[in-house]
Order: C-alpha cells, then sequence, then structure tokens
C-alpha cells in the first residue's frame, strides 16, 4: 500500500480544511502509524472528536483506490503534504490541505514569491483595471498570482498574469473536474497551460457555498502577501485578508474611492494597517531583497508604463471571463437601492444607514446551493472557536458588531466570523449594519 494512497485515504478521513492533522502529526511518527491506529489509541489525540475518530479507524481504501485511478486516467496530478515539493507555506498552517490535487503544470512554489489577489466579485471599472494592471505588473516583476478564478477580481488577475506570460495558481472551492464558476472553463484551459489549478477537494464535489471559506486559506497560505484589489465592508475577499493576517502573511490593500461601498473594505484595511499599493513596486520591494535572483522591481515599472497594456479588457473576452455585474444583476442593484431609500425615507428617528446592496446580491450568489435556514442548535453544532462565540453572544434580537465585542472578541475577529457565518447561512446581514440568527 503505497503512501500517496494513505494520503488520499487521510484527507477523505478528516476532510478539507480539519485542524486535527497537526495534532495527528505529533502524535504518530508515520503516516502508516496513523493508518494502523486503533479506536482507543486514536481516541488519546487531542482535539480528536468522535466522528474523525470513526472515520479513521475505518481502514477501508476503495474510495482512495477510485479517486487515484480517476487521477490516472484524467492526467491529474495528486501533491501530498509527504511530497518534496509540496508549498512549505502550507505546512505552516493550523489546518494544512493534506492532499492537494492539481491540473496543469505541478509547479514549485517553494522558492517563489507568490501574491494572492483577490477582492468582489462586483468590480467596478476602476477594480477591474488595477486587478489586472496590478497582476501583469507583478508577474512581470517576478511573482506568481495566486487566485481563486472568482468572478470579478479574481479573474482579472489571473488574466494579468496570463498576458505577461507568466505562470498563475488558481484555487478551487470544489473538485478539481469541477471549474466553477462555469462560465471560466476557458479560463480554466489558459490556467492549465500556463500555471496550475489546485483544490483540496476530491474530484466530483460540488461548489457550495461554506467551502469557499476553507478554500481562502490555501489562496492566502500559499502566498507571502494578500493584495485587496477592491471589496465592501461585507465580501468574502475580506475573509482571505482576514486569514492572511491570522496567517502571519502581509497584507495589500489598493485605495479607493472615500464613499463607495466597493472602496468601504480595502480603505478600512488601510486604516488598520494594511500597507496601500499604487503600484506593483509596493508590494515587489518588500521582497526584492530576500529574493533577488526572483525579483525584479525594474521590470514591473517599465510594464506598469507600457503604453500598450490597456485594460485587460480584449483579453479577457477572448478568455471569457465575467468581471463585472451583468445588466440584470445591474437592474437588481438598482432596484435594491430604490427600495431600501424608500424603505429609509419611512423611518422617523432621523438616523442614517448604508446600504451594501453589491455585496448583498454577491453573498446570494456565494449562497446559491446553501440549505433553508436551520434552528440554532442544528447551527451551533456545525460552530467553533470565534465564530461559535459570536454566534452564542448575538441572543435572539438584532446586535451590530461593536456591541458584539462584548464576548471578548476582537472587532476585526468579529467582522472575520459574522461573514464566515452569514456565507453558511447562520446569520443574515440587516440594514444599519445590524445582525441576527438564522438565513
Amino acid at each position: 500500500m503505497s503512501d500517496r494512497l494513505l494520503w488520499v485515504w487521510l484527507s477523505l478521513s478528516c476532510g478539507a480544511g480539519s485542524k486535527i492533522y497537526n495534532k495527528l502529526f505529533g502524535s504518530f511518527s508515520t503516516l502508516r502509524e496513523i493508518y494502523e491506529a486503533t479506536p482507543e489509541r486514536l481516541a488519546e489525540v487531542e482535539g480528536m472528536d468522535r466522528a474523525t475518530a470513526a472515520a479513521l479507524s475505518n481502514k477501508d481504501t476503495k474510495e482512495a483506490e477510485r479517486i487515484m485511478a480517476e487521477c490516472i486516467r484524467e492526467g491529474w496530478g495528486i501533491l501530498t503534504y509527504g511530497d518534496k515539493i509540496y508549498p512549505k507555506r502550507l505546512k505552516t498552517l493550523k489546518d494544512p490541505p493534506v492532499v492537494l490535487y492539481v491540473r496543469g503544470n505541478l509547479l514549485d512554489l517553494n522558492d517563489a514569491v507568490c501574491i494572492s489577489v483577490v477582492g468582489t466579485r462586483s468590480m467596478t471599472e476602476y477594480g477591474e483595471r488595477q486587478a489586472y494592471r496590478l497582476s501583469y505588473a507583478l508577474a512581470r516583476g517576478g511573482a506568481v498570482i495566486v487566485s481563486g478564478m472568482a468572478l470579478g477580481c479574481d479573474s482579472m488577475a489571473a488574466n494579468g498574469a496570463l498576458d505577461a506570460d507568466k505562470p498563475t495558481v488558481a484555487v478551487l472551492g470544489s473538485g478539481i473536474d469541477v471549474i466553477y464558476p462555469r462560465q471560466h472553463s476557458v479560463l480554466a484551459g489558459y490556467i492549465e497551460r500556463n500555471g496550475m489549478i489546485i483544490t483540496e477537494y476530491p474530484p466530483g464535489t460540488a461548489p457550495i457555498g461554506e467551502h469557499f471559506p476553507v478554500r481562502n486559506r490555501i489562496i492566502s497560505g500559499l502566498s507571502q502577501g494578500t493584495l485587496v484589489v477592491e471589496a465592501p465592508f461585507r465580501s468574502g475577499a475580506l475573509i482571505t485578508a482576514s486569514t492572511a493576517v491570522a496567517q502571519g502573511r502581509d497584507l495589500f490593500a489598493v485605495p479607493g474611492e472615500v464613499g463607495r461601498a466597493n472602496s468601504a473594505g480595502c480603505n478600512e484595511l488601510i486604516k488598520s494597517g494594511a500597507r496601500a499599493v499604487t503600484s506593483a513596486a509596493d508590494i515587489l520591494g518588500v521582497y526584492e531583497f530576500v529574493y533577488p535572483h526572483r525579483i525584479n522591481v525594474e521590470a514591473a515599472l517599465c510594464a506598469e508604463s507600457d503604453p500598450h497594456i490597456g485594460s485587460g479588457r480584449e483579453s479577457a473576452d477572448k478568455r471569457m471571463i465575467a468581471s463585472r455585474l451583468s445588466r440584470d444583476e445591474k437592474r437588481a442593484v438598482k432596484r435594491a437601492k430604490k427600495e431600501t431609500r424608500e424603505h429609509m425615507s419611512e423611518k422617523a428617528n432621523g438616523k442614517s444607514s448604508f446600504s451594501f446592496e453589491e455585496d448583498k446580491l454577491e453573498l446570494e450568489r456565494e449562497r446559491e446551493h446553501h440549505p433553508a435556514a436551520r434552528d440554532a442548535a442544528e447551527m451551533r453544532k456545525e460552530l467553533s472557536g470565534s465564530e461559535l462565540t459570536v454566534f452564542d453572544a448575538m441572543g435572539d434580537g438584532e446586535i451590530t458588531p461593536d456591541e458584539l465585542t462584548a464576548c471578548g472578541v476582537p472587532l476585526p475577529e468579529v467582522m472575520s466570523a459574522l461573514t464566515l457565518l452569514e456565507l453558511s447561512g447562520c446569520v443574515t446581514a440587516l440594514p444599519g449594519g445590524r445582525y441576527r440568527r438564522g438565513g
């Protein structure tokens, strides 16, 4: 029985995003010891829950064998925690993926400068232009662009790297055979030829909403730094930003127009300590002395000053990239804004409220496959850490993030927890920046 088969078995037994892997590595000397462990021995591992212990006690490897056979048949790679070119930066995580399924070229990222580029799916023309321009220049300057291949910022970042004729990495929140969003199947083909697509989810896994926050830790974990281009307050990109900070990675943000919903998240990140970025050199300059053989700031500056760089729209159309709201979605946003204004005008308290309709629309798309709302007791079973603390502190009424800090969780962590809870359908964002339990 090969180690590769055992790694796949282990990943299936524990699941994506599990925090038990490092506990197992600290309790057992070899992978085979983990496989051969008895239920009694597994129960001794710190943090081991009954469900995971039961899964690890099942020594049947038929599903792992089936997946390996499918990967061989389809030409997909399987990169394991035990491989020499497994990304070392991922090994520093408290919840490393022990298996990564790969399409395209198996890149060795251990001596590369990786920059993850994230932002809203509902980009403005400004955000689209900056995501493309900065990613193009970063790639020309020697950085590897990492993204999630999502609508909006992710896709334009990948497009910039492709136009620079440099490799790029896309991390999926679904199986390696399930390209999501479907509109980006053409883009996926370009990325495969010039870089790689990876995921920790086994083939056939659907792109349900709860997978994306889990996926985001790999995007930031692969990278020395994360760049947020354009993001509202309650954007999935801010989850990645929060994860990057928790992982000890550098955080960068592009300033946006004051008062614009899509710029609110980035401007707040800069106020909170993220480095403001107006040029790729602002990022590459941080790493040029540590990676002089990889980074070329001069090349990035030349790329930015190239009069032919354009907006990337022509190549984006060729790759069938969806980077901004469709006409129907724009109409829906306008309707939501009108309804919000009408609703607020009826209030007699004279207080103003700010609404993020574009982001709400984005979250609705993220939750497309979510189950119906569940009761609080059922929701609690799926939560842990700060998410559970915040969820319990919410009670049955409406509450603001500032009020939730009374539970002992800092405001940035409260906002991150609320975003994760909203994406998983456990809480609902209300007008006026308030939240309540339930989807």
